[in-house]
């Protein structure tokens, strides 16, 4: 690591602060986003070679600017997707990725409606969680709006009723309720009535004994019916 000097700071601080101004609209205090900004300065001196061709200034000025942009994107993380949602979006993609090579064209949402038995409306949700996980605002009236048009997941319901199926609208709140779960009770609720395996080998794999087993199912039962 290259050794930095005390002037070598303040003589780019001019710098950090006309960086950090523009992200004042993001709510964080200025001093707080100088000081990340500083981060940034110092990383660019370590990491800066004057061979690429590009001046310092532009280069920290991408360096100082990329650790406040992150800064406020892990701080304000958008929502995150639950595992159902993660699902049924790689079996679309992988829908939408068949039926192109297939048809040699792109399915409408009349047409994934239909694959997946969920009403248009209902995918219109999907997709919006999709877009809410991957953008989040640097803006801090913006992300007040990103709220307002978070998905809802209510409204995700199935087109018809089949039989001996649970419509897609059980289907989301039973997975909901169960990742409030503790992590020792999902994977006893995965291994006995996902895989069908007995208490006695979910016992074996997680390492517990079997009446360990049957206790933590009551009890993931009887927190399961409270979620619910």
């Amino acid at each position: 690591m290259k050794k930095i000097t005390n002037e070598q700071i303040i003589s780019y601080q001019p710098l950090v602060k006309s960086i950090a101004y523009k992200f004042l609209n993001s709510g964080e205090m200025l001093e707080d986003l100088e000081q990340i900004g500083f981060i940034g300065l110092i990383n660019a001196f370590n990491l800066y070679n004057d061979k690429r061709g590009v001046k310092f200034e532009t280069y920290a000025t991408w360096l100082i600017s990329g650790e406040i942009r992150h800064f406020i994107r892990d701080k304000h993380q958008s929502i995150k997707i639950p595992r159902w949602m993660s699902d049924l979006n790689r079996k679309i993609n992988q829908f939408v990725i068949d039926f192109k090579y297939e048809k040699k064209r792109f399915p409408t949402m009349a047409e994934i409606s239909d694959r997946f038995n969920i009403k248009e409306e209902g995918l219109e949700e999907v997709f919006k969680a999709r877009e809410a996980a991957l953008l989040v605002s640097l803006d801090q009236e913006r992300r007040k709006e990103d709220i307002n048009n978070r998905p809802r997941y209510e409204k995700i319901k199935s087109r018809n009723y089949q039989n001996f199926k649970l419509p897609i609208e059980d289907i989301i709140v039973l997975k909901n309720a169960i990742s409030r779960l503790k992590e020792i009770q999902k994977k006893v609720i995965y291994y006995l009535f996902e895989m069908d395996l007995t208490q006695k080998t979910t016992a074996k794999k997680l390492g517990i004994s079997q009446r360990k087993v049957s206790r933590i199912k009551e009890s993931a039962l009887r927190d399961l019916k409270d979620n619910l």
